[in-house]
């Protein structure tokens, strides 16, 4: 999937259809998944793939970690979406509301979620934690759309003093 998701999106997204029977039964996260991991492995330090971390005796299981700059660690939960829908919750909501990204900021961790659309126009993040991008059908654009959303993230989370 990580491989097919490096060259071409939709490409990977008719081998998931085909894996499982159709686009209705289809997992879009882990191809969400791949789109970021891809777009990292040739702009950041690091990548891993489905971080658990854990702050105050709570657990969560996020998707991707980006090892941006000898500083910058942002940990992420992407979304993908095939259709013009709202944003889904995600447990980086969970994380915001309950506080807990307090004490992984404090070490210079950055936590967010990107939610990524296949079609339509993406609806505008209603907090700051959150960044849309869109998934063009041309595959040399979709590293632009997704950089570009990830640094927007990264921005709105810079630590306010």
């Amino acid at each position: 999937m990580l491989q097919e998701a490096c060259v071409d999106w939709r490409r990977a997204l008719r081998i998931l259809k085909q894996a499982y029977g159709g686009l209705a039964n289809a997992p879009l996260n882990p191809l969400g998944n791949a789109i970021v991991a891809c777009y990292a492995l040739g702009r950041c330090y690091d990548v891993v793939l489905e971080p658990t971390v854990t702050v105050l005796d709570r657990s969560f299981n996020l998707d991707v970690a980006l090892k941006m700059d000898d500083k910058t660690l942002m940990l992420l939960e992407v979304k993908l979406h095939r259709k013009d829908v709202g944003l889904s919750e995600t447990q980086v909501d969970e994380m915001y509301a309950l506080g807990h990204h307090v004490a992984l900021l404090r070490r210079g961790i950055r936590v967010g979620a990107i939610h990524l659309y296949t079609s339509g126009k993406p609806p505008e993040p209603a907090n700051r934690w959150t960044a849309v991008a869109y998934l063009p059908p041309q595959p040399h654009q979709v590293f632009t759309h997704v950089g570009d959303a990830i640094y927007r993230l990264l921005e709105k989370l810079e630590v306010r003093r």
